[in-house]
């Protein structure tokens, strides 16, 4: 057996019993959802928001973006610290940091900017849970089969917040928006001490000879990748506002991809172990066509949630319960989702299978949201109800097949990495489908059909990435096998790192 599997299944998170496992998993799958229910829920209050803090209708998506920003932009270098330092830390201080910006948020209703800085701090205490939990849920399951099933479950919970925090702000909206975040404070900071009791405190792997540990950070390619997402997401969020021919949009934009191309060439040319995004990490079988089908799932929730509770608020003058109750059924549909997860696995474990049928759900759905007309009178139930109920099913399923693929088959050692680089592309494809859902929408909110037009955009784009996954996927050996052959592979790449140091290889 591959010495670094044996080490991992006598891991003291894996040596916990059952039902302490559990719990900590369900401290996880809270964490995930109250990440997105940050952004979710918040969609729904956005109006009532701006009004207090005083924000131009231009301006109202940066209460949004203030917070998805900050997330995605510190993800990776939240993976690097919980591959480094002891993850449960890194946890902890996130889910405390984020109750305490909720908490804060509640307050600083009155004043935009103060909301605005507060709303990015979350961002980044939000940023720090997600890397750490599957960090650490990956030692707790170390048997690769129960593996994935947990790991779905963490997905599961990312895709019912999206659904669920429109329920959540809907009821605590009855009172006042400030109770929705007083919520989100209230659960973090409870099951925060909770983890705390129950998390053991565990090492993380690091050999000294490796230097100091901050010396691995790559401050350099965090302020890079950083930058590069920041500019990419600020200027997708400003081109609709400004226009896409302005300086607002094309400067950032521009800024954005010299950033990024200065961080892949910055991470292919140094050491892997000194990289936030190591350049082994392509080393994982599929790691490139799972990369891509990840853009996708998030997408479809975003932008069908956004266009339709606008609508509905505005044009149909619903109630945010009223909202919240239209659009529970892809929280259920995702739910239903996870629990066949668990009865039959190959919903996961075959992906070539899995991601052209999931995706075939959503195009499906997408074609029907088209022609709901905004889900007006029986609209709904002949269009809305069964685009929600199988494109959430789709995508979830096309999400578990290739996100939760990509960290089952990464060596447990690099899962927060893993964790941190499946979640930043699902925030990257939102911010693309929104910018794309902003720039193709009209001036008249009422006009369905001219507004509807991106759901064409995740169409085509499913499709084309489906028959990529389709045709350049490759058929993995068995989890633990990949994991030797990956270790084996990353050895390699090192020592020529190590040659190449130390002269014997030339730097072309």
């Amino acid at each position: 057996m591959d010495p670094a599997h044996t080490a991992h299944a006598a891991h003291p998170l894996a040596r916990l019993s059952q039902g302490r496992k559990h719990l900590l998993l369900f401290i996880f799958a809270v964490a995930s959802f109250v990440d997105v229910c940050n952004v979710s829920g918040v969609g729904i209050a956005s109006a009532q928001i701006a009004r207090d803090i005083n924000l131009h209708v231009s301006q109202i998506v940066w209460i949004i973006t203030a917070y998805s920003l900050t997330f995605a932009s510190f993800l990776l270098f939240a993976g690097r610290l919980s591959d480094l330092f002891p993850a449960q830390l890194v946890f902890e201080i996130g889910f405390v940091g984020l109750g305490i910006m909720s908490l804060v948020q509640s307050f600083v209703t009155h004043n935009k900017y103060g909301f605005l800085i507060v709303r990015g701090l979350g961002g980044i205490m939000g940023a720090m849970t997600i890397p750490s939990a599957y960090h650490l849920a990956v030692h707790m399951f170390p048997d690769p089969a129960e593996q994935r099933k947990k790991l779905a479950f963490l997905g599961i919970a990312a895709a019912l917040g999206n659904v669920l925090g429109l329920v959540l702000a809907g009821l605590t909206m009855l009172a006042s928006y400030h109770w929705f975040f007083r919520l989100m404070a209230i659960i973090c900071l409870s099951f925060s001490v909770t983890t705390v009791i129950l998390l053991p405190w565990t090492p993380a792997d690091h050999d000294p000879t490796d230097g100091p540990r901050w010396k691995r950070l790559d401050l350099a390619g965090v302020v890079l990748m950083s930058g590069a997402l920041l500019c990419f997401i600020l200027g997708l969020t400003q081109g609709p506002i400004d226009g896409w021919g302005k300086a607002s949009f094309i400067a950032p934009f521009i800024i954005s991809i010299f950033l990024g191309v200065g961080f892949f060439v910055l991470e292919a040319n140094i050491h892997p172990r000194l990289a936030v995004l190591p350049a082994t990490i392509w080393k994982i079988k599929n790691m490139k066509v799972a990369s891509i089908v990840t853009l996708m799932p998030f997408s479809f929730w975003i932008t069908n949630q956004l266009l339709y509770t606008t609508y509905w608020q505005v044009v149909f003058h619903w109630r945010p319960l009223h909202v919240a109750a239209a659009a529970l059924p892809q929280g259920i549909a995702a739910l239903m989702v996870g629990g066949l997860v668990q009865v039959f696995p190959g919903i996961i474990n075959r992906p070539r299978i899995t991601i052209p049928i999931g995706s075939a759900l959503v195009m499906t759905a997408e074609a029907l949201m088209y022609f709901s007309d905004g889900g007006k009178h029986m609209d709904y139930w002949k269009f809305c109800f069964p685009a929600f109920v199988i494109g959430s099913m789709g995508a979830i399923s096309v999400f578990m097949a290739s996100g939760i693929n990509l960290i089952s088959f990464c060596p447990p050692e690099m899962g927060g990495v893993a964790g941190a680089w499946t979640q930043g592309l699902a925030q990257v494809g939102s911010a693309i489908a929104l910018g794309v859902q902003a720039g193709l929408e009209g001036t008249e909110l009422a006009d369905w059909k001219h507004n509807a037009r991106s759901f064409w955009y995740e169409f085509a784009a499913l499709a084309l990435v489906a028959t990529v996954y389709a045709v350049f996927y490759s058929e993995p050996r068995g989890t633990l096998e990949e994991h030797s052959l990956t270790r084996e592979r990353i050895a390699e790449l090192e020592e020529r790192f190590a040659d190449r140091k130390a002269g014997s290889l030339p730097t072309a």
